[in-house]
């Protein structure tokens, strides 16, 4: 009896109620999971590397000629129809040792 009254009565649904209802539900739900998911995912924090004085100073030597020619790069400026510097072979040719008829691949 209970299951027939509920399924009525959602079959009897106006569209307003169910717009209302769809609102409510769009707006909240997103909320919702929003808010779990903060609360589960903890700030991750790198951990940090035990290294020498010595490895230090070289791994700073190394960002900074990194960086310094990314700079140099990034300021040259290039045509568009410039080509590119590399030759793609889809079928690589095959390579002979010398002196010999046999081909390896």
């Amino acid at each position: 009896m209970l299951r027939e009254l509920w399924w009525n009565r959602e079959a009897t649904m106006k569209r307003r109620e169910f717009a209302k209802k769809a609102l409510t539900a769009a707006v909240l739900v997103p909320a919702a999971l929003r808010g779990t998911l903060q609360e589960k995912e903890a700030p991750k924090t790198e951990p940090k590397l035990k290294l020498t004085p010595a490895q230090e100073e070289a791994v700073k030597k190394a960002t900074e000629n990194r960086d310094r020619q990314l700079g140099l790069m990034r300021r040259r400026v290039l045509p568009y129809d410039l080509e590119p510097a590399f030759v793609f072979a889809a079928r690589p040719r095959e390579r002979r040792t010398q002196g010999s008829k046999e081909v390896k691949k």
